[in-house]
């Protein structure tokens, strides 16, 4: 159950990443649908000249891409493998990068006739008014009101949700009480970092997360030439004798792309992190990748010696893929150690074929390529987890953002109020015979903590209604965000403070 929640927790946060609002890119690869489209055109023609029912491009439409998603879906299925997938992504006119997109940034998922709002990054312009479990109806365009229907398709709602620099569209929004309002929103560029440092007070202390990993394009850098570019300066200023530590954060990063972590000997991009921060060792590769073929390729090192200054990694539960063949190299390989708690265990790699970009949508086919092992080239994450030396997780990184449903009073159950209840406790730091249950049970000790916090924030009442859960998401935002709330790497510190 745990493992299946963690596979679902993955997919999940790569399919909200496929569908930021406003994240676009150019058609640069073939079109060409790679399946077999006689057999399926046949059945269309048929249809058409025999079925009793009209059939309209509409439905050709849905019905081709039904057919690419039970094929894709039934192969995986019967291989027992969570990883492969379809995938779609909407195209604009605009490119975009990994490091930054233009739009409103936000988070959303497709539902019959609007789409429900996910998440809202801190910095977009939607930050602040809209905000998760909110839900898109529509546009209004010349003062007139255009509602989604439940004919619109997702790609039809998704091309809305397009949007240049500088646009202003006005969002038709129905909030979770059932309120519908009208909300201005201007289009502005986003920033996704792959890779970017934080400043940590200590003179001697350097920090670095890695998001996700993402080679070189047309637009961008890539992670592994910005990480070296991070890296250099930190080496020219914090990281520059024995007593220097750079923490390395890993925690929550899917994956993504191996040239970030390695080029192969490519002429003209930048050395992986891999080899930017390990010696080459021919006698042991820091990890090697096995595809169908058998034929093993295997990864080295880029450095004559060790780095003067020690490197502590930070992973999780999430830390998956890409993140866990860089953790298991320096772990192994490089001596340094994981801290956190267990990596996720994604043995297997994939690749992505291009299959067909149809009314602004692009289809790719996600698919298993082969697995990978560290240490002796015997060992695979999946079956061999990486050694993580456990810390104290208490905190705002071990709280789940709380997502509002609905008002919720005193001496009722609700779901979601275990979430505000345990970000309560973390908030006014209640402990012992103060502390609030946190079973989603409104008894009266919560009751009166809500009536505390609503008097700070000048919110009427005693109830948790919108207004309150909306300032509890603001919080929690600013805490996530601020690098001095974070237990894990304040534990960190003193790790390094005491030794």
């Amino acid at each position: 159950m745990v493992i299946s929640r963690k596979i679902g927790i993955l997919v999940f946060f790569g399919f909200i990443l496929t569908f930021f609002a406003g994240y676009y890119i150019e058609s640069i690869l073939p079109t060409e649908p790679k399946t077999n489209t006689d057999t399926f055109q046949y059945i269309i023609d048929a249809f058409q000249n025999y079925y009793y029912y009209d059939i309209d491009d509409e439905d050709v439409h849905e019905a081709f891409i039904a057919t690419m998603e039970a094929t894709v879906n039934t192969l995986a299925e019967r291989s027992e493998d969570p990883y492969t997938r379809l995938v779609a992504t909407p195209l604009g006119a605009d490119p975009s990068d990994d490091e930054k997109f233009v739009g409103v940034g936000m988070g959303v998922s497709a539902e019959e006739g609007k789409l429900r709002i996910v998440n809202v990054y801190p910095n977009g312009a939607a930050a602040g008014l809209l905000y998760p479990n909110d839900v898109i109806l529509g546009f209004v365009e010349d003062d007139v009101y255009q509602y989604f229907t439940v004919e619109d398709t997702q790609e039809a709602m998704f091309e809305k949700l397009a949007g240049e620099l500088g646009e202003t569209k006005q969002f038709i929004i129905l909030n979770p009480d059932g309120q519908e309002q009208v909300i201005p929103i201007t289009y502005q560029e986003v920033l996704t970092p792959t890779v970017f440092e934080k400043t940590i007070s200590d003179p001697n202390i350097a920090y670095i997360k890695i998001n996700r990993f993402a080679g070189p394009s047309e637009l961008s850098q890539g992670t592994a030439a910005i990480f070296q570019s991070i890296l250099n300066d930190l080496e020219n200023s914090k990281l520059t004798g024995e007593q220097a530590t750079l923490i390395l954060d890993l925690r929550d990063n899917p994956g993504g792309a191996l040239t970030a972590l390695h080029n192969r000997g490519s002429q003209g991009i930048s050395p992986g992190i891999t080899q930017q921060l390990l010696v080459r060792n021919l006698t042991q590769p820091l990890f090697t990748m096995v595809p169908k073929s058998g034929v093993v390729e295997s990864f080295y090192g880029n450095l004559s010696a060790p780095k003067a200054y020690d490197i502590k990694i930070l992973v999780n539960e999430f830390s998956a893929s890409a993140a866990e063949v860089l953790a298991a190299a320096l772990s192994v390989s490089g001596g340094y150690t994981l801290y956190g708690s267990p990596t996720y265990g994604k043995g297997v790699y994939q690749n992505t074929i291009v299959l067909q970009d149809i009314r602004g949508v692009r289809y790719s086919l996600i698919y298993t390529e082969g697995e990978w092992f560290y240490g002796d080239g015997l060992q695979n994450v999946h079956t061999d987890p990486l050694e993580v030396t456990a810390l104290d997780t208490e905190g705002i990184k071990s709280l789940e953002l709380p997502i509002y449903q609905g008002v919720m009073v005193v001496d009722h159950v609700y779901e979601a109020l275990g979430a505000y209840q345990a970000f309560f406790n973390y908030y006014y730091q209640l402990e012992g015979a103060a502390k609030l249950r946190t079973d989603g049970y409104f008894d009266e000790k919560t009751r009166l903590i809500v009536a505390q916090f609503n008097v700070e924030f000048e919110i009427t009442g005693d109830d948790l209604g919108l207004a309150t859960a909306r300032k509890v998401h603001d919080l929690f935002q600013i805490y996530d965000q601020d690098i001095t709330y974070d237990n894990e790497v304040n534990a960190i510190i003193e790790l390094i403070h005491t030794s």
